[in-house]
């Protein structure tokens, strides 16, 4: 099975034994990536498109289909996550701290939601599990293609550009009251 371009490509009529996330779609322009390749482009296309002063994140994959992006604390990271079942992408902050610390920033975020929306109109405060939040949104993907890698770049560059002041504010706030 050659691979072209971080992409697999099947020769005609080769499906057999062949991990379904790598089979290609009717069309060569929407060829399916390998999960790997996804969240490097995903970095990639995320490095190139946010403003300079905000290139400077740091990166982890997460076990499974993730990848988290972070500038101070990991703990409070945007994170990209490939829901397989739910044929889902979800991409948003997520507060995985502290419950005291996630509790303080999920009231800080409600407390602004409405600028939020103005950008994200999408986007969904909720408490989450193990005493994390999140300010998310999800989009169909049943599968990972350059189509929703290029919509995956274009939302997490909006959420950073459009949270990073306001988590910047948060943080500032909570040393300060420290």
């Amino acid at each position: 099975m050659p691979r072209l371009c971080g992409v697999w490509q099947l020769r005609s009529g080769e499906t057999a034994g062949i991990n379904p996330a790598y089979i290609r779609t009717s069309s060569y322009s929407e060829m399916l990536l390998a999960p790997s390749d996804f969240f490097a482009g995903l970095r990639k296309g995320l490095k190139a498109k946010l403003p300079a002063a905000l290139r400077g994140f740091r990166t982890t994959r997460g076990r499974g289909r993730l990848i988290k992006v972070y500038f101070e604390q990991p703990a409070f990271h945007y994170e990209a996550w490939h829901h397989t079942g739910a044929g889902r992408l979800e991409v948003g902050l997520h507060f995985e701290a502290s419950a005291a610390e996630n509790q303080a920033a999920f009231d800080f975020f409600r407390a602004r939601m409405v600028e939020v929306k103005a950008r994200l109109p999408r986007a969904e405060l909720e408490p989450w599990d193990r005493g994390w939040s999140r300010l998310y949104e999800t989009a169909q993907a049943a599968r990972l293609d350059e189509d929703v890698l290029a919509r995956a770049v274009e939302c997490m560059a909006t959420y950073v550009v459009t949270l990073q002041p306001l988590l910047e504010e948060f943080m500032r706030r909570r040393d300060e009251n420290s």
